[in-house]
Order: C-alpha cells, then sequence, then structure tokens
C-alpha cells in the first residue's frame, strides 16, 4: 500500500493522505481545517460534511443532498 500526496485547496501545499487533513464527499482534499473552514468546508450535527464545490454541483442538478442521496440509492438497487 502507498502514500497518495495531495495539494491543499486552499493554500496549496502538499500533505500525505496517511496523516490528518480534512476531505469532503465530494472528494475534494484541504491540508487542515483551518484552511477547509476558508475554503467553504462544513460539518453539520449529523457529521454530514459540505463545500463550497459540492454545494455548487447540487445547485447545478437542483437537488438538495437528502435528493441526491435517495436517488443514488434507488440507482444502487
Amino acid at each position: 500500500m502507498g502514500v497518495d500526496w495531495y495539494s491543499c485547496r486552499n493554500c496549496g501545499d502538499t500533505f500525505p493522505d496517511c496523516g490528518d487533513f480534512v476531505s469532503c464527499e465530494c472528494g475534494e482534499h484541504w491540508c487542515d481545517y483551518d484552511c477547509a473552514e476558508a475554503d467553504g468546508f462544513e460539518r453539520d450535527e449529523d457529521d454530514n460534511t459540505s463545500c463550497n464545490y459540492l454545494e455548487f454541483a447540487l445547485k447545478l442538478l437542483n437537488k438538495n443532498r437528502q435528493e441526491l442521496i435517495k436517488d443514488y440509492k434507488n440507482n444502487k438497487e
């Protein structure tokens, strides 16, 4: 098993996936929580994550998170 390296979406620093970092369900990565928050990342009380990129995609699809999850689950069946 190897180590993947990411570039922080906010500050551009490089970091490994074997250490502490923040990621969103949409696939974006940040080196720490401060950079993630500065770039629009949020975690709600149900531990769902969101960021500006995911919110933009949901807006383009004209769906909210729950509708997208329901569609995904229905498609897998």
